[in-house]
């Protein structure tokens, strides 16, 4: 269950990130009070998490998940790069937060 409750919030870790990029630095305002709220959800479960699971271990899969999605979704949404090295190196990331998770158990 909290495991559940660590991968949404990575999501709407993805869903603030998207809506910082989507705000144009601040200057849209419904993207940024979106990135806002997003953020501050996220941070929020983050916090409930900590207190089951090791906060380096829960922190670490919270970047990791948030930091392949957002990636994923600059590649489809905004047409960012997605060459083999950057492919190759969210595999690492992956590896490494599925290496933490199993750490847990």
């Amino acid at each position: 269950m909290i495991w559940g409750v660590l991968l949404v919030a990575s999501l709407f870790e993805c869903v603030g990130a998207t809506l910082l990029k989507a705000s144009d630095g601040g200057r849209r305002g419904i993207p940024a009070v979106g990135c806002v709220i997003a953020m501050t959800i996220s941070v929020g479960m983050l916090a409930v998490v900590t207190r089951e699971i090791p906060v380096g271990t829960a922190y670490a899969v919270w970047t990791g998940i948030g930091a392949v999605g957002t990636v994923v979704i600059g590649v489809v949404m905004f047409g960012e790069s997605g060459d083999r090295r950057r492919w190759a190196s969210l595999g690492l990331i992956i590896l490494g937060v599925a290496l933490l998770r199993w750490s847990e158990v």
